[in-house]
């Protein structure tokens, strides 16, 4: 099924943003994600909208009240176009054309809300300081104006005060002067000290109809400097943002984000797990993903086009400069397109991203495959010495019967370091017949690695991931994709802020190595008409690095849905003058 284009939730006219991989709970109550109005018959919590990369999942959530073009639904898959109701309030799946708002999660938008109230307390308290710098003698008349009868008090405590002086005897023996206090209320309180204690003033907001923020467009670089803490008067990011204040240089903090996910994962998983990670991130890091590209294996290789930027940005946030290369294989014959196509181990994850959506499913015939080209070109990359080396075969037919004595032994040559592991994903179980079975097993057991069957459902690159860093971390593993996959639905405001400007700042930002993952996902979230045909512009440019342009193709086939990446990942070669034309034409249509 084709992936959707980006799609949004129309509710009284406002477009609510619905991103790929996130729930959204509609209902009444405080911790929905769009909280709407419990007088027109909505439910505390009345419906779900789960986004998928090729559908919008509607599932009613007790409440009896949902409908989809106008019927009952308890469940129902969504395109484009379709209207709902929920209770009395009507809505409509619509094409998100980059207005739309970010839907911030409930817990980022009561964080938020706290955030207001502290910037009212703030307000009132700078009150409190403005009234003590005015002069005595303006706020006792002001206050005289406002209540005459203080001054009559104001004179009586004044006598009394006066006959208690005249009728207490002084016990301080050898000084008979009155000893009198000077005290300044008029004095400015100093701008570092705490005022006295006052009630905290908290403002009662106006009933809205749905909880989302504005979507606020930064500042300029040169007027920002992001302090969540400050109560100054300034555009608030969303709620859902994660606040990145830019680096001093020129396009500095767009790799902020990157940074900063790379230190939360640090923290996610057991201790054996961190431990290992840590010894990865001294010695290094490579890995080899070889895969049967022959017509049995369309499913996997679907779900690898799927995910494999998740899991390049799930390997890069826990080993930064780690390595990666992908290989790819059909059989001999005049029948097969190729035997062997790849991208060599490099830090270009763009490139290997780029180059599995290239790939498709089609050959093959007999059983028997070529396994053993693949594999010896997985072994022929230019592998670091001391780093762990790793390689993933994965397939669903054994290889070629006359093949497997010379196979085993380049499997057992490659492992002898000691540092090298072979390990073998049995792709389908339930047709891949024993012979495949028996085969990756003995291939795992050569490259002192491991054979398992790839169960239903089950996502490929994140068990190439478990077996990268052990089999016995898969359970860590699957905490940090879920961590990388929380991260990649909030919002890096200094990215967001380069992704809008563009310029010269975008360009060098872009020229980074390795591209922040952060900056593309901002490119990709809200491309705007100038700066895409900024990127076309370094698209064809000899002068662009291949890194960069593999970054910005990958960022172009998504904001275009594009079938295929504009720049063939293997060659690396700009695009010629027709296709630049072509991209020049679908940026038009783009918001300005």
């Amino acid at each position: 099924m084709a992936a959707l284009p980006p799609l949004a939730l129309r509710l009284s006219g406002q477009d609510h943003a619905l991103e790929i991989g996130r729930d959204y709970v509609l209902g009444s109550a405080a911790d929905c994600d769009l909280i709407l109005p419990a007088d027109r018959g909505v439910a505390a919590h009345h419906a779900r909208l789960r986004v998928g990369d090729d559908t919008v999942e509607l599932q009613d959530l007790g409440s009896g009240e949902t409908f989809c073009n106008g019927a009952p639904v308890v469940q129902a898959a969504l395109r484009p176009g379709d209207t709902l109701r929920l209770g009395a309030l009507a809505a409509e799946l619509v094409p998100d054309h980059g207005s739309a708002l970010l839907v911030p999660e409930p817990a980022l938008r009561a964080a938020a809300l706290t955030r207001r109230q502290r910037r009212v307390r703030h307000a009132a308290l700078a009150l409190l300081r403005r009234r003590d710098s005015e002069s005595f003698q303006e706020l006792m008349a002001d206050e005289l104006r406002r209540a005459p009868w203080l001054g009559v008090s104001l004179v009586l405590h004044a006598l009394l005060l006066l006959a208690l002086w005249l009728l207490v005897p002084n016990r301080e023996g050898g000084d008979d002067a009155p000893k009198t206090v000077a005290i300044d209320v008029g004095a400015a309180v100093p701008a570092g000290d705490p005022l006295p204690l006052a009630p905290e003033v908290v403002a009662d907001a106006p009933p809205v109809d749905f909880a989302p923020l504005p979507d606020v467009e930064p500042e300029p670089a040169s007027t920002r400097a992001i302090d969540p803490t400050l109560p100054a008067a300034r555009p608030t990011p969303p709620a859902n943002a994660r606040l990145a204040p830019r680096a001093s240089g020129a396009g500095g903090g767009s790799g902020s984000g990157d940074r900063s996910l790379a230190a939360e994962v640090q923290t996610v998983g057991s201790g054996g797990f961190r431990r290992a990670v840590a010894d990865l991130r001294r010695s290094g890091l490579e890995i080899v993903f070889v895969f049967d590209s022959t017509g049995s294996m369309s499913r996997t290789i679907l779900d690898t086009k799927n995910s494999i930027a998740q899991m390049l940005a799930v390997l890069r946030a826990l080993v930064p400069d780690a390595r990666v290369g992908i290989v790819t294989y059909r059989d001999r014959g005049r029948r097969e397109d190729y035997l062997v196509r790849q991208v060599p181990l490099g830090l270009d994850f763009w490139r290997a991203s780029n180059f599995v959506q290239v790939v498709s499913a089609e050959g093959g015939g007999d059983q028997p495959e070529d396994v053993r080209a693949g594999l010896r070109a997985a072994f022929a990359q230019h592998w670091r010495p001391d780093a762990r080396r790793v390689v993933v075969l994965a397939g669903d037919a054994p290889p070629h019967l006359e093949d497997i004595p010379s196979l085993l032994a380049d499997v057992r040559g490659f492992a002898r370091n000691g540092r090298s592991f072979v390990h073998t994903l049995v792709t389908s179980p339930d047709t891949a017949g024993k012979e495949t079975r028996a085969a990756f097993a003995d291939i795992a057991a050569a490259g002192k690695g491991t054979s398992t069957d790839l169960k239903a459902h089950e996502k490929v690159l994140q068990r190439v991931l478990a077996l990268a860093f052990g089999h016995d971390f898969e359970a860590d593993v699957a905490a940090v994709v879920q961590t990388v996959q929380a991260a990649a639905e909030r919002v890096d405001v200094a990215s967001l802020d380069l992704a809008h400007r563009g310029g010269p700042d975008l360009e060098r930002a872009l020229r980074t190595d390795p591209v922040p993952v952060t900056l593309l996902q901002a490119l990709v979230r809200r491309p705007r008409r100038a700066v895409a045909l900024e990127l076309i512009d370094q698209l064809g440019s000899r002068s662009t690095p291949e890194p960069t342009r593999h970054a910005i193709a990958w960022v172009l086939q998504r904001v275009f849905t594009l079938p295929l990446p504009p720049v063939d990942p293997e060659r690396g070669e700009p695009p010629d003058a027709a296709a630049l034309s072509r991209l020049q034409r679908r940026a038009e249509d783009l918001p300005d």
